[in-house]
C-alpha cells in the first residue's frame, strides 16, 4: 500500500511543480498594497480643494450681486428700471440726455455716478457701508435725468413752450437794408446820346423792432399766444444830381415810431418725440392790421432837388390787411445734434382803401398784396448744459401785389414779387433755471433780403 501509494505522491509533487512553473510563467496582475494612512492624507488634501472651490464660488456670486446692483443703479439713471419698453412720454423725456444707439460709460465717484454723455449730472445711489447696511440718503438727493437747458431752449424756441402753464418773452430786433438805383429821366438822341437828367438815388434803412410775446399752454400739447410788436422806423433817402448838378447830393430823413400787427397764434402738438420718431407741430397764425399801412402816403419833395428826391410824408408799421398762416414744424434730436425744419404758408386778405396811390388827391381802390410760402432748416448742436449753437437757412417767395383802382381791372405792380433768403447764426446761454438768451444774427443771401438783422431774447418761465 505505501509503496504504491509514494509513486502516486511523486506524482503529485510533479504535478504541482509544473503547475507552479506554469503559474510563475503567467502574466501577474499586480496588487498594491493600501496604506489607509496615505489614504488619510489624500482625503484631507481634497477636502480642502473643494473648501477652496466653495470660497471661490461665494466670491463669485458676491461679485454676481454687486454687478447686478450696479445694472439696477444704471438702469434707473437711465430710467429703464425694469427694462420695460418705453412710452412717448418717457422717450421725449430723455431727449438730448445722451441716450440713443451710442451707449453711455458711467464712472462711479464714491457713491455718485456720473454720466460721460449727456448733462454732466450726478445721479446718488445707495451704497452698502461695512455692516452691509444701505447708507440713508437725504430726501431730494436722487435726481432722474433731464435733458439739459440748452436742449431744452433749442426744443422750446423751435417748436413751442409746451409744458410751460405760462411763458413771456421780450425781445429786440435789427434790420437793416441798403439799396441804390440809377434813374434816367429823358431819351436818346441818334441812339447814342443821352438827353435828360440822371440821379443816383440810394435808401438806407434801419428797423428795430421790440416784441413783447405772453404764452398760455393748458396742457402739454396745447399752446396759445400773443405778440405785440413796436416798430421803431429810419430811412435816409440820397440823390446824387440834385438841381441839375452831376456834384449836387441832396438827402433827407424820415422817422416813424408805433404799434406794428398784432399777432395771434395756436399751436398743437400732433406727435411728441420719441427714440424713432420726431417731434411734429401744427401751427396757425392770424394778424389783424393794427399797424399803420403803407398806402396812400404821399411822396414829398426835397426843396433845391428840383424834383430829383422825393421821400415819403411817414413809414408804415403795418401791411395794412388781414393776414394769416398756417404751417408745420418738425424736430430731431440726434445727439449731441438736433435737427430742425418747418414749413409756412402765409395768406393775406384783400382789402379796401380810401387812398392806395402816392400821388396828391385820393385814388380809392383794392390791395392784394399777395401770398407767399416760406421753407426752413437748421441744425443745432448743444455745446455744454446751459449753452448751444445753430444755423438754419430760410426762404419765402412771395408773390406780386396787384392793385384795382374804382372801376378798374387788377394790374401787377413790377417788381413787387420777392425772394428772401436768410442764413441764420445762433446762440442760446441758460442764465437761470427760468430764464435764457436767445441770440441770432441773419445774413441776407438774396437782393430782397436785409443785409442783416440782429436779434436777442430772454424768454422767461413759469
Amino acid at each position: 500500500m505505501i509503496a504504491t501509494a509514494l509513486p502516486l505522491i511523486v506524482t503529485a509533487q510533479a504535478r504541482a511543480q509544473e503547475l507552479g512553473q506554469a503559474l510563475s510563467d503567467t502574466p501577474q496582475i499586480g496588487y498594491e498594497a493600501v496604506d489607509l494612512d496615505d489614504q488619510v492624507i489624500d482625503s484631507s488634501a481634497t477636502e480642502a480643494e473643494i473648501a477652496g472651490l466653495r470660497a471661490r464660488d461665494v466670491l463669485a456670486q458676491k461679485r454676481i450681486t454687486e454687478l447686478e446692483e450696479r445694472l439696477e443703479r444704471l438702469e434707473r439713471v437711465a430710467g429703464l428700471a425694469g427694462a420695460y419698453p418705453l412710452n412717448a412720454k418717457e422717450q421725449a423725456a430723455l431727449r438730448g440726455c445722451g441716450f440713443g444707439t451710442n451707449l453711455m460709460a458711467p464712472t462711479y465717484h464714491g457713491d455718485q455716478v456720473e454720466l460721460q454723455r449727456g448733462p454732466r449730472q450726478f445721479v446718488s445711489t445707495a451704497v452698502q457701508d461695512q455692516a452691509g447696511a444701505p447708507e440713508d440718503t437725504e430726501p431730494g438727493r436722487r435726481r432722474e435725468p433731464a435733458p439739459s437747458q440748452s436742449v431744452t431752449d433749442i426744443t422750446e424756441d423751435t417748436q413751442g413752450y409746451f409744458g410751460r402753464r405760462f411763458s413771456f418773452e421780450a425781445g429786440v430786433n435789427y434790420t437793416h437794408f441798403d439799396d441804390a438805383r440809377i434813374n434816367l429821366s429823358g431819351f436818346l438822341a441818334l441812339d447814342a446820346i443821352f438827353l435828360g437828367r440822371i440821379s443816383v438815388d440810394e435808401q438806407s434803412s434801419d428797423i428795430i423792432t421790440t416784441d413783447f410775446t405772453g404764452r398760455f399752454a393748458p396742457t402739454d400739447r396745447l399752446q396759445f399766444d400773443v405778440s405785440v410788436p413796436l416798430i421803431y422806423r429810419s430811412s435816409v433817402f440820397q440823390s446824387g444830381g440834385a438841381g441839375g448838378n452831376a456834384a449836387g447830393l441832396a438827402d433827407a430823413r424820415v422817422e416813424e415810431f408805433g404799434i406794428g400787427d398784432i399777432s395771434l397764434g395756436a399751436s398743437y402738438r400732433l406727435l411728441q418725440e420719441t427714440v424713432r420718431r420726431p417731434d411734429v407741430v401744427l401751427n396757425a397764425r392770424v394778424k389783424p392790421p393794427t399797424g399803420r399801412d403803407p398806402f396812400g402816403i404821399e411822396l414829398v419833395e426835397i426843396a433845391g432837388t428840383e424834383g430829383n428826391l422825393e421821400v415819403p410824408a411817414a413809414l408804415s408799421t403795418g401791411s395794412g390787411v388781414w393776414a394769416g398762416s398756417v404751417g408745420a414744424s418738425v424736430l430731431k434730436t440726434l445727439d449731441p445734434m438736433i435737427v430742425f425744419g418747418n414749413v409756412t404758408y402765409f395768406h393775406n386778405f384783400p382789402r379796401s382803401f380810401p387812398d392806395i396811390d402816392e400821388i396828391e388827391g385820393d385814388q380809392p381802390g383794392r390791395v392784394d398784396i399777395g401770398n407767399s410760402i416760406q421753407f426752413g432748416a437748421g441744425l443745432a448742436f448743444a455745446l455744454n448744459e446751459k449753452s448751444s449753437l445753430s444755423s438754419s437757412f430760410t426762404v419765402r417767395f412771395g408773390d406780386e401785389t396787384r392793385l384795382r383802382f374804382v372801376d378798374e381791372e387788377y394790374s401787377d405792380v413790377i417788381g413787387s414779387g420777392s425772394t428772401v433768403g436768410l442764413l441764420n447764426l445762433g446762440a442760446t446761454f441758460a442764465l437761470t433755471e427760468r430764464a435764457s438768451l436767445l441770440t441770432s444774427v441773419g445774413v441776407g443771401m438774396t437782393t430782397d433780403a436785409p443785409d442783416f438783422t440782429i436779434s436777442a431774447r430772454v424768454p422767461f418761465r413759469f
